[in-house]
């Protein structure tokens, strides 16, 4: 387990959190996953302005109120019971005597996992929908909740042992002025599910020197309370992306109003399909190609299975994330939430534009890949290793749909492609 955070991945932060803003970047799009104004009119492909009688404010607005803003809300309420359960759990790490029967502790860190599971893949649909508060300051506030696919299991050991002295060589410790790399749903992931009270660093920092001189009670308690403060962190940052999105989110739904960020409401509706091509770069080529060996991974590069490089690999839940996610396109291309009477959607758009077979194709090639990740019987780690061509069979399905998304849906509404989808043919 602890080869997977190795000095090579500290070395890669940098560039791989920039290659994650760049998935989502339209080139002209003001207002899409990481929007740069300074990026204005470098678009290459400005699509031809279609003449349709479409209502796209409905659209944004059905988007907005019964998909976007109630994932937000569940986010929060799953972060602060989160918080709650990893609270509970390690009041009882911090009281246990090490001759005491760990039955109830053992049951109290299994709830803390199960809810983190339930926070997690809360998450997984809001990854899909990122856009505004979750896009600026190169998208800051999204990483700071959840890192991947750049995680350090290193560096989380060292803020375990920063945090439980209090400081930072003199500074005052403090976990919102830490990389996010060392806080957020990853660095809970780790200190809840790893089984090795070892640390991961496979070179020695001075930090590390308290480590070999703690007890496993001792340890334990130390990870605990960290997973406490960051915890509360998630919390906290659910809660700004709440805060921040109330007023976006009114922004959005009035596109192309006077003095609106979006001079038209077509571009906030491009907005929202920039971050539909989630499914396209992270999902199909760094959570599915990259531990396939489709592209550089952790193990050797192309041509190698590295199953360090899959998602939530210690609780094994990666499956569970994908279909999350796929249901989040889902959702947003079908306009289906939480009121059942007001499903305008992408699918909708489609049709008034004459291409209802684009619409049934996405949604048949989206419920097709949906079905065949849940009938996996095993973790993606596992079918990595004893059948691959399995996993390149789900990989396929995946393209169907993103395929179909750079051509046809792309054409037929007008609409500008994120700048990492256009000329990637995988």
């Amino acid at each position: 387990m602890n080869r997977r955070s190795t000095n090579l991945r500290g070395l890669l932060i940098a560039g791989s959190l920039s290659y994650l803003a760049a998935c989502s970047e339209d080139i002209s799009s003001q207002a899409g996953s990481e929007f740069n104004p300074d990026n204005i009119g470098n678009n290459t492909s400005t699509p031809s302005v279609i003449a349709d009688t479409f209502n796209q404010q409905a659209l944004l607005e059905n988007l907005v109120d019964n998909i976007i803003t109630p994932t937000y809300q569940d986010f929060l309420t799953q972060a602060q019971a989160q918080q709650e359960t990893i609270n509970t759990y390690c009041g009882l790490e911090q009281n246990h005597n090490d001759g005491d029967d760990r039955q109830a502790i053992e049951t109290a860190l299994s709830d803390s996992q199960s809810q983190w599971l339930t926070t997690t893949n809360q998450w997984q649909l809001a990854e899909v929908m990122q856009i505004g508060p979750l896009t600026t300051n190169s998208s800051t506030l999204r990483n700071n909740i959840y890192s991947w696919p750049v995680i350090s299991h290193c560096g989380i050991d060292q803020d375990i042992l920063f945090f439980q002295s209090g400081f930072i060589n003199t500074t005052p410790y403090e976990i919102t002025q830490r990389t996010s790399t060392r806080r957020g749903l990853d660095a809970a992931h780790y200190l809840l599910f790893n089984p090795s009270l070892e640390h991961s660093c496979t070179t020695q920092r001075d930090i590390l020197d308290t480590w070999p001189t703690l007890s496993d009670q001792q340890r334990r308690v130390a990870r605990c309370e960290f997973a406490v403060e960051v915890a509360t962190d998630i919390t906290a940052s659910a809660q700004s992306l709440n805060d921040q999105w109330e007023t976006f989110s009114q922004t959005l739904k009035n596109a192309g109003e006077l003095n609106n960020d979006f001079d038209d409401v077509h571009d906030g509706v491009n907005a929202v399909t920039d971050a539909l091509f989630y499914i396209d770069g992270i999902v199909k080529d760094k959570k599915i190609g990259t531990p396939l060996g489709l592209f550089t991974n952790n193990c050797g590069g192309v041509g190698s299975i590295c199953i360090d490089d899959v998602e939530s690999a210690l609780s094994d839940q990666s499956i569970s994330h994908l279909i999350q996610n796929l249901t989040a396109f889902q959702k947003l291309f079908t306009g289906q939430g939480i009121d059942e009477t007001n499903t305008v959607g992408f699918d909708d758009y489609l049709t008034d534009v004459n291409d209802q077979s684009t619409s049934d194709n996405i949604i048949a090639s989206t419920q097709k890949a949906i079905d065949d990740l849940t009938a996996y019987q095993v973790s993606l780690s596992q079918r990595l290793t004893t059948d691959a061509t399995a996993v390149e069979a789900t990989h396929s399905n995946v393209k169907d749909i993103t395929d179909q998304m750079k051509a046809d849906f792309i054409n037929s509404l007008a609409l500008s492609l994120p700048s990492t989808a256009a000329g990637d043919n995988d």
